[in-house]
């Protein structure tokens, strides 16, 4: 039952798969996250993050970036490493 709700969820937020993907690429680079904590405000940071996805082929849009910031600030779906949603939740 839980492998069917995990399935089911899978196909339904796509972009869930996509934002775990970039956020390993990025916490196993140090110059991406340096980056990443140079920008002063949260346009900027969510300008630059999805940016970075762009160019490694990696698809998700912005309100799929929130949708997952809004979830994660209430204790839901932890999709986003920790350390790059305190860079975020520092410029909302």
């Amino acid at each position: 039952m839980l492998e069917k709700a995990l399935q089911r969820d899978a196909e339904a937020r796509p972009f869930e798969k996509e934002l775990k993907k970039l956020g390993e690429i990025v916490m196993a680079d140090q110059n991406l996250l340096d980056r990443l904590d140079t920008t002063p405000t949260k346009s900027a940071f969510i300008d630059m993050y999805c940016d970075l996805a762009k160019e490694r082929n990696i698809h998700f849009s912005k309100a799929d970036l929130l949708i997952a910031v809004q979830e994660q600030k209430h204790g839901k779906d932890w999709i986003i490493p920790k350390k790059i949603l305190r860079m975020i939740m520092d410029r909302f």
